[in-house]
């Protein structure tokens, strides 16, 4: 496999030319993009890996006339962390991935592999409406959205990373709407759910009087995903014996119900999910390598929900309007005090800490639909309201203070300038119920303003 090298610093080019010809491909190497144009247009490569930010032709502009010229080559773009929005708006150019300096020798390597068993067009594929449930506002999520829409061209196995919580079933579901699988099944299961004997019958299916309590002959879940894609969730859970089973599964295609001595050929795409690093398990022993490599066909990893700022706001109003319906409280709304803690939160669970949070929020709103500080789950009240005090107690009770005070001097004010106790609550954009329980809370008290009668 040859790759072309495209970087005006001489000294980045040169050591990833020896890295990558460490790792057993050719290279070439151009100062610039027109330089890097010229040599395309004597030799044939399969890759080019190009620096976004250069003098002169810029990484995009040479993305540009390559797919001008072969819009089947893959480019794969480095990039600083601060310009990752520059990298999306390449990827929907074309572009088949990008790096985000510093980056290590396996991040580039995985995706060099993962260039030559996707089929590259000259546009990123359309999303189906599908891609309208998963939030994507920031660019990490952008940039994951197209990755996926191409992988789901394919029939490549894709193992998903991220915390707990992150959404990756949901973007395996995605993957499989857009791909040719899509009228067939999408099977999920959690590994780490069930025990061993019972994860291999419900994998394998059995029949009829295999083991005790087994009264009726069951088809698996390999059988029921069969022309479709099986997901397996927590794939770092399995057992040494599953993880045999599940090798041989992918290799031949052929399963056998536990008991039965027939086999059956499947036609199924696995997509797999991790909590921790596969490759890391691997190396200590804990992950057979064999079936490391046939699962880690492509790596999609989800950031966590406190890196995405413009997803959680989303998310947010979009649960806040979900529970309203589903309790009959429409018109949810939090108050300041109650957003800058929501905001705030930290998230180790992601979204579906997130949407718990939120349905209890929804259930415990003032009847206007207001949702003040006591209606917070107490997880979330106990964290700060800012990054800069999460890990500093004494800085999260001044932020708290300050917000108290705050909103105490603005009641207050208020009170004295209102008519009536919802006069109050209207300029204060708040219900009655909230202002006479913040007049408590603060030990305020109303006494109308005679100017305004």
């Amino acid at each position: 496999m040859r790759i072309l090298l495209v970087d005006d610093q001489k000294s980045l080019r040169r050591s990833l030319s020896l890295m990558l010809q460490g790792a057993g491909f050719e290279t070439e190497e151009a100062e610039s993009g027109e330089e890097a144009l010229s040599h395309l247009g004597k030799q044939t490569v399969d890759l080019v890996i190009t620096d976004l930010r250069m003098d002169g032709m810029s990484g995009t502009d040479l993305l540009r006339e390559i797919k001008s010229i072969n819009p089947n080559l893959p480019v794969i773009l480095i990039t600083a962390y601060g310009s990752i929005d520059s990298a999306v708006d390449a990827m929907r150019l074309g572009a088949f991935d990008y790096l985000t300096k510093p980056f290590r020798e396996k991040d580039i390597l995985e995706k060099i592999h993962a260039s030559q068993a996707v089929p590259v067009g000259a546009n990123a594929p359309a999303l189906s409406r599908e891609a309208d449930d998963i939030v994507a506002e920031t660019p990490q999520m952008r940039a994951t959205l197209i990755k996926a829409g191409r992988i789901a061209r394919t029939d490549i196995s894709v193992i998903i990373t991220g915390e707990t919580g992150t959404g990756k079933t949901r973007v395996a579901r995605f993957i499989h709407d857009n791909s040719a699988r899509h009228p067939a099944p999408f099977i999920s299961i959690n590994c780490a759910s069930l025990p061993e004997n019972l994860l291999e019958s419900e994998l394998f299916g059995h029949v009829k009087g295999s083991f005790t309590g087994a009264t009726e002959s069951r088809v698996g879940l390999f059988e029921e995903a069969d022309g479709g894609t099986l997901f397996l969730d927590e794939v770092d859970t399995l057992s040494p014996a599953m993880q045999a089973k599940l090798l041989s599964v992918l290799q031949e295609k052929i399963i056998r119900r536990v008991g039965s001595n027939k086999s059956k050929k499947v036609d199924i795409r696995i997509m797999s999910a991790s909590n921790q690093d596969l490759g890391v398990l691997m190396e200590t022993g804990h992950f057979r390598s064999d079936l490391y490599f046939r699962l880690n066909g492509i790596r999609l990893h989800l950031p966590p929900l406190r890196e995405r700022g413009q997803d959680l706001q989303h998310l947010l109003q979009r649960f806040l309007t979900n529970y309203g319906h589903k309790y009959g409280r429409s018109g949810l709304r939090l108050t300041p005090r109650a957003e800058a803690c929501v905001l705030g939160y930290a998230y180790p669970g992601n979204i579906r800490q997130l949407e718990n949070f939120v349905e209890q929020m929804a259930v415990f709103a003032d009847d206007d639909g207001h949702i003040d500080t006591d209606a917070l789950p107490e997880d979330l009240l106990q964290q700060t309201f800012s990054p800069t005090t999460r890990n500093d107690p004494a800085g999260m009770a001044e932020t708290a203070g300050s917000i108290a005070d705050s909103e105490r001097r603005m009641i207050e004010s208020t009170l004295l300038r209102a008519a009536n106790i919802g006069e109050a609550a209207r300029v204060l954009g708040i219900g009655r119920t909230t202002l006479w329980r913040k007049m408590r809370e603060y030990d305020l008290h109303f006494r109308p303003n005679r100017r305004n009668h």
